[in-house]
Formats: structure tokens, sequence, C-alpha cells
């Protein structure tokens, strides 16, 4: 796979040519090629295969998994499509065979499972294994030895921004067992959630890593989800607007999905306002489930990580750690919560205040999973990390209170000392850190004594680097938050 350097979007011109847009071909019948041998379909709902053969040309397609032979003819243009009915999942090898007149096509060994499509920028692009600029994620040799999943299938597509929506993939693609040998090559939070949801659901899990490093939410929403909001107007025409949607995502619309995972806002994380982030992620999950035509799909995001990209250019280095424009920002994408059948993985314990890239995918993508299993699947676990709910005050003593069942067990990461990130603001409007420390299921604030009381607001983590280490039983980070709304 093709890594492009730190967050800078690849130049088109060292792209590989495109190839046909098909995976099988026979003289005059192809299949689209996104359908593969070795691909997981998505179970419970029908599945869609199309291609072209000669125009006006009867196509049979059977499948092996249900008895019925069906039939369509190629239109005009030579385009064929029919649906086969849902099936329950199934991890025994499956065919699909596809004819028309003495031309003859066969996909091999397909699973039934889920199918979950994996998007955003360089944080999902992170493979597995080492590839310039990035050096693999953590303990990336052991991960790769024991990566025997057979009924996890991946498909990664190529990047390539379009000028108009294409119907079918520009460029060749294949879809892979995961295994030892194949493993590296995979987005590692794609991965990472992949096997979570495998190992705990026990049916194959298919996986289409589409994302670019460098590339901004407004690349990735189609010309109907900048036409429904006028207000998203500013970002229309730059930074490859709708072209990374056109070239990697509309060619799966017709794909049966179970949802979306997505891990992007570097490239946005200086939005002015920064609220206008909050509406272009919305108005992209809107438009994705509206093109993909399955009800409101399931989609989870990651919040970005603590860094501060400043952090080595300062004198001495170490930026300005009490800024708090990236908080902001988090805050920009915790309100895209709004939005129905959402999820929000928070990752302020394993950031690296230098590094926007950190290896530590796992609990990413783990987190992830946990939201899909509970939201999506139904499974009785645990996906929050601590929420605030409310806060009191007594003097110089806050309480800051939860919401239930996401506070239980309070503790730190390897019972260390708790990491002071609370801060709170007198009649002044002026943040000062407090003491804090952790009651039950509570945390307990010591105000500072020059602090003009009574205290107005409290914050948590709301500075650009924050590493916290706060998190629940479920070892689940406490998110951050603020109680204000000032602009200070």
């Amino acid at each position: 796979m093709l890594i492009i350097d730190s967050c800078k979007k690849e130049s088109i011109s060292n792209m590989p040519p495109p190839v046909k847009t098909i995976t099988s071909t026979n003289l005059n019948l192809s299949v689209a090629n996104v359908l593969q041998s070795n691909m997981v379909i998505q179970r419970n709902k029908p599945t869609i295969v199309w291609g072209i053969a000669s125009p006006g040309s009867t196509v049979t397609v059977n499948a092996s998994w249900n008895s019925a032979t069906i039939t369509t003819k190629a239109d005009g243009n030579g385009n064929w499509q029919v649906s086969i009915p849902a099936s329950a999942a199934n991890s025994n090898p499956q065919t699909i065979t596809v004819n028309s007149g003495s031309n003859h096509i066969v996909l091999n060994n397909i699973l039934i499972g889920d199918v979950w499509i994996c998007s955003g920028q360089s944080n999902m692009v992170y493979e597995v294994g080492p590839a310039s600029p990035f050096e693999g994620v953590l303990n990336y040799q052991s991960e790769i030895a024991a990566a025997n999943y057979s009924q996890i299938r991946t498909l990664t597509v190529h990047p390539d921004p379009e000028q108009s929506p294409a119907d079918s993939l520009n460029y060749s693609a294949e879809w892979s067992i995961c295994s030892p040998q194949t493993v590296g090559d995979i987005s590692g939070v794609a991965y990472y959630f992949a096997r979570k949801l495998n190992i705990s659901l026990n049916i194959p899990i298919g996986i289409i890593v589409s994302a670019v490093d460098g590339t901004s939410c407004e690349a990735w929403l189609n010309n109907e989800g900048f036409e429904a909001n006028p207000s998203l107007s500013k970002y229309s025409g730059i930074n490859y607007a709708t072209e990374y949607y056109n070239g990697m995502i509309n060619p799966l619309i017709k794909l049966p999905i179970s949802g979306f995972i997505w891990y992007q806002g570097e490239n946005n994380k200086n939005d002015n306002p920064v609220s206008d982030y909050t509406k272009l992620n919305s108005a992209l999950i809107e438009a994705w489930r509206q093109m993909f035509n399955q009800g409101t799909l399931p989609f989870y995001f990651v919040q970005m990580t603590p860094f501060d990209e400043y952090y080595n250019s300062t004198t001495p280095p170490g930026g300005n750690l009490q800024d708090d424009s990236y908080a902001k920002f988090r805050e920009a994408q915790a309100n895209v919560l709004a939005e129905p059948n959402t999820g929000m993985a928070v990752t302020m314990d394993v950031g690296e205040v230098t590094d926007q890239h950190p290896p530590d995918k796992k609990p990413v993508g783990e987190r992830l999973a946990l939201l899909a299993l509970n939201k999506t699947y139904g499974q009785d676990v645990q996906c929050y990390g601590p929420q605030y709910a409310s806060w009191s005050t007594s003097g110089h003593t806050v309480t800051v209170n939860f919401n239930p069942g996401t506070a239980e067990g309070l503790n730190t990461i390897n019972n260390a000392p708790l990491n002071q990130f609370f801060y709170v603001a007198g009649t002044d409007q002026n943040f000062l850190q407090a003491n804090a420390v952790i009651s039950g299921n509570q945390v307990i604030l010591t105000v500072p004594a020059n602090t003009p009381l009574p205290v107005q607001a409290v914050r948590y983590a709301f500075t650009v680097a924050p590493v916290t280490n706060l998190q629940n039983n479920s070892a689940l980070p406490m998110e951050p938050f603020r109680t204000d709304n000032w602009s200070k």
C-alpha cells in the first residue's frame, strides 16, 4: 500500500496509471472490481452483484448459498445488476458464478458476515507493519506473528481523487485473507476493530479501508451533501472537496454494509469557526447514509489524540500546553454525536504530545469495536469512559459527578498518581489548576486559594495535549469537558 509522507497528500502525478475497472473478465463479461474472490459479503441483506456484458445479452448468476438462478439482461450500455436474497452469516467458503453465453466468471472463497467501511486520513491509513513515515503499531512484530484470522478479509482502496462520481474503482483492488503474511499492510485501527468484532461475534468480518493521508473532511463529502448544506459553501472547491468521495466511496455505494468507522480531523483542526467542523462531519454522515440507502447506518469515529504541533518549535521546547484550540476542535467532534446512531472513541490516554500519529492503535480500534458491540450488536459491554454529568461547589471544594454507569471503579492507569488536568475559574474567568483526587465514583477538586469565589466553571483535559490517565474499571478514559462556553 502507498503511504503518503506525514499528513501530506500524495501528488497525483506520482500515482500509477489506472487499470480497467473490473476484477474478473472473460471476453465480453465482467464483474465490478470491488467484488472478488476472498471477500466478505454482508449478512441479512440482499447481495448486489453487477458488472458489464454485451448490450442486450442475458446474464445468469448463481450463489452457492441460494438455490435460485437469477437472470437479467444487460442494458444498452452493457450494464447489468442482480440481487441475491439475504443470507445468515456463514463462515464456510461460498461461490458466486456469473455466466453470459460462453463467458464464465467464478468468485471463490466468499464468506458471509458483516462488512464495515473504514475511512478518514493518516491515522486510519497507519498500517500494522512499518511503512515510512509510520513505524508500525506498538509491538507490531508480535502482533503480526499472531494475526491468524482467516475470517477477517480486507480490501484497501487505492488513493483516487476524481472530478465526478465514479461507478467503479479506477485502480486494481484485491480482497486479502488476514494472516501474518498480509496483516502488515492493513490499517492498524481497522484491523484491531475487525479482530475485536470477529472474536466477540464469531462471524466473518470484512473491512474496506478507504482512507488517504492528509485529506480534509470536505474531500469525502459528496456534491449532494454540499448542495443540501449551503452554509458549508466555503469548503466547496478547496482541499479536493468531493474528489475522494467520488473516487473512493461512490464506487462502494451498492455494497450492503453494517456501517462506518471514521478517523479524521487533523487537517480540519484549524477550521474557523471550529464549529463548522461539526456541521461538515454531520453533513458527511447524512450524505453517506443517503447514498448507501440502508437506513441510519452506524457511524463511529475517533476523537483526536493529545498533540501539540508547536512543542518542538518553541524555546525552550514545550509549546503552549495551556492553549485550548485543539480542545475546542475535540469539542466540535463531540458535538457530532447529536447525529443519531453515532459514537465517539476517546483517545486522551494514548496520545503522544509530539506525535500526531501515535503508534498505540490497539485501544483505538478496540474502542470503536466496543461502540459497535454495544450500540449495533446489543451486547452488554461498557463502551464509554467516565462522562461528566454535573458539578457542585462549597467554598474551596468542587465535586465532579459522572453519568450513571460510566465511572464505576474510577482509577488511574497502573494506579499511578492522577494526572492533574482539572481547572476551575472564579468570577474573573481565569482558569487555574485545581488539585484533584478520586473519591469513590466522584472526583473532588481543591480550588486554589487565590481564586475569586464562587467558582464559575470547571474544565477537564481541555487543553492542546493533556495525556490523561483517569479511567473507569473497563480501562476506558474519561472524556474531556468544559462547563462554560466562554470564548477565552
